[in-house]
């Protein structure tokens, strides 16, 4: 329970902050205890700042401090801070409908076109993930899922605004750190869970148990589940579902919401959508059996909110690609993509982008990729092994090296890379390399990086975007 001298003290503010440097006059800091950085050695420089208190974790916190401004030590600080948010912003998520979205591929689809979709059906709707916060222009954000600070402000920005609906992506990072403690879900949704973070979670065992925690934790009554994923079969037998709503999706085995007979044509998609017995006939902008599995996700949800499904369709067949996904930069003069920046990070991911183009476009595949630093170095192999199966011809390069020597990264990828391959390290010269190898039999997949603007080397972010670089190398050709 909050003492009174927290609620004074939150009461009194303008703004609370965990990072000194948005400190400003009138902000509350909150001085954590982190693995790399505490918070308790800048709270000499909030107070220059103009903070108006000072909330700092008391554990091994020896040394004293004489503060003309209100403070107040909690023990375990981390735990508290969910509901210390809640309280400031007014806990903002109990007047909106929340749908969180989770899975290694497809968030940042699914949240977008749930966005668009339910724009589309005259809904005051926004979005919470990679691509950044809000309806229409977006706020960039710091992660996938925000800070619990940051995630309660927006959501309180929100409810200003009007906003009833809003979709978001939930990291497993997230929901191993607790950062959603606090947030009122109206659905949970999972995608698919596949390798991924395992220099984090160090065991693929270890990423599904996080994973299935998001649908076990809180009061969550509505569920939306991909029975052709492994985890999502799991938790449709685990989970009691006296008293809950489940919807479930899938292409390959029998299920609430089922896709068949899908056509690719060019860059679009069309199948049967069956439903309750009947079948309706779906046109979507978009291709690839991984996005057919992530139109029936949000399709699942708007059924859930009880629109109809003519009404869906309609809304769908509206739909924009997303930012960095699966994104055409350039059309063959047949209307075929030519040139397309993608993502794809994952062993997963590459494959079904791979699938995907053979399927829409017998040309030769140039594909162009790298692999992180300083992350699970198990996926090298497994995306050259992709490589190898789908691409005709394969430039290897820099992804975001962070803190590891790029050359190393690239060893690793070529130990196991036998199909017809250049190495170029420059990212940049890479892709002006690539754009240059396009013919008319040919499709050029840039992948790894989709949406960013910078490129991590040695802890640093300089400016960098496939999409520019690729845009500008093809008009050079054209002129």
């Amino acid at each position: 329970m909050m003492s009174e001298v927290l609620r004074k003290i939150l009461s009194e503010g303008k703004d609370i902050a965990i990072n000194s440097k948005e400190v400003k006059e009138g902000t509350i800091f909150i001085a954590m205890q982190g693995l790399e950085f505490d918070g308790r050695d800048y709270i000499n420089e909030a107070i220059k700042k103009g903070a108006s208190a000072i909330i700092y974790e008391a554990t091994n916190f020896k040394e004293k401090k004489v503060w003309d401004i209100p403070s107040l030590a909690i023990h375990n600080l981390k735990q508290e801070l969910p509901e210390i948010a809640g309280l400031f912003y007014q806990n903002p998520t109990k007047f909106l409908k929340v749908i969180g979205v989770t899975g290694t591929n497809g968030k940042t689809s699914v949240v977008g076109w749930l966005q668009q979709c339910l724009s589309n059906l005259h809904q005051n709707a926004g979005l919470i993930g990679t691509l950044g916060s809000g309806k229409g222009h977006l706020e960039k954000t710091s992660n996938t899922t925000p800070d619990i600070i940051s995630l309660n402000k927006i959501f309180y920005e929100f409810k200003k605004k009007g906003i009833q609906y809003a979709a978001m992506e939930v990291s497993s990072h997230a929901i191993k750190q607790n950062r959603i403690a606090n947030i009122v879900f109206d659905i949970k949704v999972l995608t698919n869970v596949t390798r991924d973070h395992l220099d984090y979670h160090k065991t693929l065992s270890n990423y599904q148990k996080t994973k299935k925690q998001f649908f076990s934790d809180g009061g969550c009554k509505n569920f939306v589940l991909n029975v052709d994923d492994h985890v999502g079969q799991q938790l449709v037998s685990e989970i009691d579902w006296h008293e809950k709503n489940l919807i479930t999706y899938a292409i390959d085995n029998q299920a609430d919401l089922c896709a068949t007979n899908i056509v690719y044509k060019d860059s679009m998609m069309t199948f049967d959508l069956l439903h309750k017995d009947k079948i309706y006939n779906l046109r979507a902008n978009v291709f690839g059996k991984h996005n057919a599995y992530n139109l029936l996700s949000v399709i699942a949800c708007l059924v859930m909110y009880k629109f109809s499904i003519n009404s869906i369709i309609e809304a769908v067949q509206l739909l924009q690609s997303i930012q960095g996904r699966n994104e055409v930069i350039q059309f063959n003069s047949d209307g075929s993509p030519q040139v397309v920046i993608d993502y794809a990070h994952t062993p997963d991911a590459l494959e079904n982008i791979l699938v995907s183009l053979k399927t829409i476009a017998v040309k030769n595949v140039i594909l162009l990729f790298g692999c992180g630093g300083n992350r699970d170095k198990g996926k090298r192999k497994k995306m050259a092994l992709v490589a190898n199966k789908y691409a005709d011809k394969i430039i290897i390069t820099t992804d975001n090296p962070r803190h590891e020597d790029p050359s190393e990264i690239i060893n690793d990828i070529l130990k196991h890379i036998t199909t017809r391959h250049i190495v170029i390290e420059s990212r940049e010269q890479a892709i002006k390399a690539a754009v240059e190898m396009l013919s008319d039999d040919s499709l050029l997949l840039i992948a790894g990086k989709g949406h960013e603007e910078y490129q991590e080397v040695k802890g640093i972010r300089y400016p960098f975007s496939d999409k520019e670089i690729a845009l500008l190398e093809l008009g050079n050709i054209k002129n």
